[in-house]
């Protein structure tokens, strides 16, 4: 499937997990990807796997060390992208966190400056990252695809900021889906629910508990028994962000989480 080729594709967040997957499934299929995060040593990892999936061509692959809270890196994210590629096609909001570094979870009682930074993280970079590839956008008739969560509509109290932050990109999807439908351009989301990443390991949980939660919340609650690979979340992406198989799908949540939406208690606090 070599629908990307010729495209040029950011993907945040690709030091590993869903990120990494998916930009090594786009170079894989032909796209030119811009790879972003804050480890060098991660985001090597996923450049070498980049490469190799683009048949060895280094070319194809930029490598951008950034923070997407601050501004001037998601300006340099967007403006090296196209130095380099000349345009840009999709742009993958994938960088996020559960939680602030230092802190377990985003419980609702944690200080404001943990709030402040879930919120920036997840959802104001967004912002930030879209105001600055818009007009990129406009040109290829591109899209913007954005990973939220199943917490953005159910209630893990454990991880309120989170769940607010992923609320709060989910509406952004719908308003400016409406807004750049004019443009041609598409907006939707993917809504993940339980994925084995680290992305429980960065927010502090040990891997002991991890396993806990995948054999006490996930086989028994998950209809499909099981978490999902970061290789499925990437699969799903790369079907909203091509132009041919999702041309009339706009302004979506795409939920890919083995049914746990629809079937699952709350996260049980204990476990984190």
């Amino acid at each position: 499937m070599t629908y990307f080729e010729g495209k040029v594709v950011i993907v945040t967040g690709s030091s590993t997990g869903i990120g990494r997957a998916t930009a090594e499934l786009f170079a894989k299929r032909g796209a030119k990807v811009t790879i972003t995060g804050r480890s060098a040593e991660s985001l090597e990892i996923t450049r070498q796997l980049c490469e190799k999936a683009a048949g060895g061509n280094a070319d194809k692959v930029l490598s951008i060390i950034a923070d997407v809270t601050k501004e001037e890196d998601t300006k340099r994210i967007i403006a090296e992208t196209v130095n380099k590629f000349g345009q840009l096609d999709v742009l993958v909001n994938n960088a996020g966190a559960g939680t602030m570094p230092g802190y377990q979870d985003s419980h609702f009682s944690r200080p404001l400056e943990v709030f402040d930074y879930v919120m920036n993280l997840n959802a104001r970079s967004l912002i930030a990252l879209d105001q600055e590839a818009i007009p990129h956008l406009k040109k290829t008739k591109g899209n913007i695809v954005n990973v939220s969560s199943i917490g953005a509509f159910k209630a893990f109290p454990s991880m309120a900021y989170y769940c607010m932050a992923k609320a709060a990109t989910d509406q952004l999807n719908r308003v400016l889906a409406i807004d750049l439908a004019k443009e041609g351009i598409r907006v939707n989301n993917i809504n993940p629910g339980p994925v084995r990443t680290d992305f429980s390991a960065r927010n502090g949980v040990s891997d002991a508990a991890r396993d806990w939660l995948e054999e006490n919340w996930v086989k028994p609650n998950c209809p499909l028994g099981r978490s999902a690979t970061p290789e499925e979340m990437a699969t799903v992406i790369a079907f909203l962000a091509n132009n041919d198989e999702a041309r009339f799908v706009t302004g979506q949540l795409l939920v890919a989480d083995g049914g746990a939406s629809i079937s699952s208690p709350p996260l049980p606090t204990q476990a984190s």
